[in-house]
């Protein structure tokens, strides 16, 4: 089995990207798994320019021909993970560049009776940490046009890396095990995506998330202190809040547990 990782950051090999896509592919290459990483500074990916060529049907760009090559690299994988950083709540640009131009002989969504091979999404957001789904949600977007069959997506942030990075190598295996499993039809594509729970997730889902995943980091460190009492304060406050009917408060006070965190860290 071959294992491809695209890692988006256009720190390369410097980057957190890098650091959690080594220990997935780690973890692969232990359970038997030829491994290989894509690196999207090397590549460059230029933007489509729409230029009319039938690149779905030619499987080729002819404006670029290394998008052609990629699409090969990417198709020869037995499985696909992707990691990339979080610029404005959307994966960075190079990533952008790279969903642009990649076509596939299995073809896409409407021709769900084949492909189902794995793929694992990694987002990496190492500021605020927001943005974070939104990111997951648009890598997701691709894996499922393109019918791949997906495991739970990860989201990576300076106060959850150090818990992503010792489960990484698990993830890995998971993924070599997983193997192929081509969809029925397009409703099971459909619902496969739309099972995921960090699919679903809305701004206010995300800001909740974090100000969780901060207390938990603090804990993690072995610092349940006069901080971490006050944003589980914040954030029973919130859930308070949102129990009563009041969404825009709860909302508020998510977000202020966030930034409270944000601060404290």
């Amino acid at each position: 089995m071959k294992i491809l990782a695209i890692v988006g950051s256009p720190r390369r090999d410097r980057g957190l990207s890098e650091r959690v896509a080594a220990r997935l592919l780690a973890g692969a290459s232990g359970a038997g798994a030829q491994t290989e990483t894509l690196y999207l500074s090397d590549e460059q990916p230029e933007f489509c320019r729409g230029c009319g060529h039938s690149c779905f049907a030619e499987l080729d760009c002819i404006q670029e021909p290394e998008a052609t090559e990629r699409s090969a690299a990417i198709e020869a994988a037995d499985a696909l993970v992707l990691c990339a950083p979080v610029y404005c709540w959307q994966p960075n640009g190079l990533t952008a560049a790279l969903f642009d131009k990649v076509r596939l002989s299995t073809g896409p969504w409407r021709d769900a009776s084949q492909h189902g091979k794995p793929a694992l999404g990694v987002a990496v957001a190492g500021g605020t940490g927001s943005g974070v789904f939104t990111a997951l949600q648009s890598i997701y977007a691709w894996f499922c046009l393109w019918k791949y069959r997906p495991l739970p997506p990860v989201p990576v942030t300076r106060f959850n890396l150090e818990a992503v990075l010792e489960d990484a190598g698990s993830l890995g295996r998971a993924l070599v095990n997983a193997g192929r499993r081509p969809y029925g039809n397009t409703g099971e594509l459909l619902t496969t995506y739309d099972a995921l729970p960090a699919l679903r997730y809305g701004r206010v889902d995300e800001f909740r998330w974090l100000a969780r995943t901060i207390v938990q980091g603090f804990e993690r460190r072995g610092q349940p202190d006069a901080r971490v009492a006050s944003l589980r304060k914040m954030l029973a406050e919130a859930e308070a809040l949102a129990a009563a009917g009041d969404a825009v408060g709860a909302a508020d006070k998510y977000a202020a547990a966030h930034l409270a965190g944000l601060e404290a860290w």
